[in-house]
């Protein structure tokens, strides 16, 4: 019935693509930095409020208000049994809690297969809040409505990022002066964002879709393009999401966690993960393997396997184990059937256990051929490798389904049609020539700002040129926006990859 209910309810074209949204978060930055001072983080909390409605299925914050209430309670619980030295009474509050929280998201994803905005990302965050709490490694927060700010605010709700309480209730609550700099700079970001998103990912999508729609048509070096593509799509996407709502919230003079670090640049599959979606995997190596490593069976399995086997041993499979745990732990929240456990759990497990393994054995032959490790050209080998095994796990996250998938692996070993890079055949795959060659360079843009990127904001080195060189950047990069990103009537700009978890 409440399905039903939903399927009818109208969608509005209302996300932080949209001119819309827009036009209300510039008229939210005058309000918030009009209204007194202590009253700020209200505004905040109104505004995100009126955003979930408006992106969202109106009845769908019906699990964002549980999910407050469900914190709250534990969070009460913990504070009332800390003050009066009732450690059981604490307890129960963190299992409220965080039991609370996970049942409204399992019953929402896997009952009844829905997707409240942003359900995944504001559950972790009140999970590690509940949980920080109780380890007192965050001072709790009774108030309702604080909560609510903390678990709610709006450009979290999107995709992310995870944020912690310790990190986030002094910048939410604090007095925050009008800063055009500040407020420059997180207009500018948000401008490189959207850049990503319309220009780059929306094309690159209609591309990636075409391919795996047909792979008996589209086989061969096909789709190895449509592999690699993939990866170009989800990266614009996600990072170009997490540009805008770090840049909006930079507006408001709140920093949010990174949770990108030029992740195309890594070494190993290990440090890939490192490096994307950063706060989620720090969530998961905080909240899941730290205390499964300390659990007792954790620890008795230790002890058995060092007087057996040895301590090197010991160190190791324990790790392995909980890095295994973790992993199909990732699989189950891209999806939890079973194509996400293979692709998105064991692949990039096994991944990483075989660099791990062959680390001592690469070492020996690199340094008996005298390699250097540190050489650009070693590094690019490198990364290349990493690109390519990620594209591979990401066919389980991107295809529908196996059967799919073992076509789709099929028709990449189907032929040999090296020619397709020589004729027009990259000019038929929904996108004309004159994109295919903005793609490129658009992409080529996002390399060069990359490299800058390493060694510091490029936001700020521009900001160090003059005038004229700064507005020359700026003014293109709208005019591109405006002239080349695909937006409009028929063209569905606002679904962000990561947004249905």
């Amino acid at each position: 019935m409440l399905q039903q209910l939903i399927s009818v309810i109208p969608d509005i074209p209302f996300s932080i693509t949209s001119l819309a949204f827009l036009i209300t978060f510039i008229i939210s930055i005058g309000i918030y930095y009009l209204a007194p001072k202590r009253g700020q983080w209200v505004v905040l909390l109104l505004y995100s409020v009126a955003f979930y409605l408006i992106s969202s299925k109106p009845i769908l914050i019906l699990w964002l208000l549980g999910a407050v209430i469900a914190t709250t309670i534990g969070i009460n619980l913990i504070r009332a049994g800390n003050s009066r030295g009732n450690h059981q009474l604490a307890t129960a509050g963190a299992v409220i809690g965080i039991a609370a929280n996970l049942g409204m998201l399992l019953a929402a994803r896997d009952l009844l297969k829905l997707a409240p905005l942003g359900i995944s990302f504001y559950t972790m965050q009140a999970i590690a809040y509940v949980l920080d709490a109780y380890w007192g490694i965050t001072e709790p927060d009774g108030d309702l409505l604080h909560n609510g700010i903390f678990i709610g605010y709006y450009p979290q709700l999107t995709s992310g990022p995870i944020a912690r309480h310790e990190q986030m209730h002094g910048q939410l609550f604090a007095a925050h002066r009008f800063d055009f700099v500040r407020i420059t700079s997180g207009l500018q970001r948000m401008l490189w964002g959207i850049f990503k998103k319309l220009v780059i990912s929306a094309r690159v999508g209609i591309v990636v879709d075409t391919i795996y729609a047909d792979p008996a048509t589209y086989h061969g070096l096909y789709i190895w393009m449509a592999m690699f593509l993939f990866m170009l799509q989800l990266y614009t996407d996600f990072s170009g999401c997490m540009d805008i709502v770090l840049g909006a919230s930079e507006c408001y003079g709140i920093d949010l966690p990174e949770n990108f670090r030029t992740p195309f640049f890594s070494r190993s599959v290990q440090e890939y993960w490192q490096r994307w979606h950063i706060t989620l995997g720090e969530w998961l190596k905080d909240y899941i393997l730290y205390p499964l490593l300390r659990s007792k069976l954790f620890r008795s399995l230790g002890n058995t396997l060092k007087k057996r086997l040895g301590r090197k041993a010991a160190r190791q499979i324990p790790s392995y184990l909980g890095m295994l745990c973790v992993w199909l732990l990732i699989g189950f929240w891209h999806g939890g059937g079973v194509k996400f456990v293979l692709g998105m759990g064991l692949w990039f497990f096994l991944c990483i256990l075989t660099e791990q393994l062959m680390s001592p054995i690469m070492k020996r032959v690199t340094d008996r051929f005298g390699v250097d490790t540190e050489a650009f050209g070693w590094h690019l080998l490198q990364s290349l490798r990493v690109f390519l095994l990620v594209s591979v796990g990401n066919v389980f996250f991107r295809v529908e389904s196996l059967s799919k998938i073992k076509q789709v692996f099929k028709a990449a070993v189907t032929g040999w049609n090296p020619w397709i890079f020589f004729d027009d055949s990259l000019y038929q795959l929904g996108i004309s020539a004159k994109e295919v060659h903005l793609v490129i360079v658009s992409v080529l843009v996002l390399i060069i700002v990359s490299a800058l990127s390493v060694n510091g904001s490029v936001r700020e080195k521009i900001a160090r040129q003059n005038i004229v060189f700064r507005w020359s950047i700026w003014l293109s990069l709208i005019l591109v926006i405006v002239i080349f990103g695909k937006y409009g009537p028929g063209f569905d700009s606002s679904a962000f990859i990561y947004q249905q978890f």
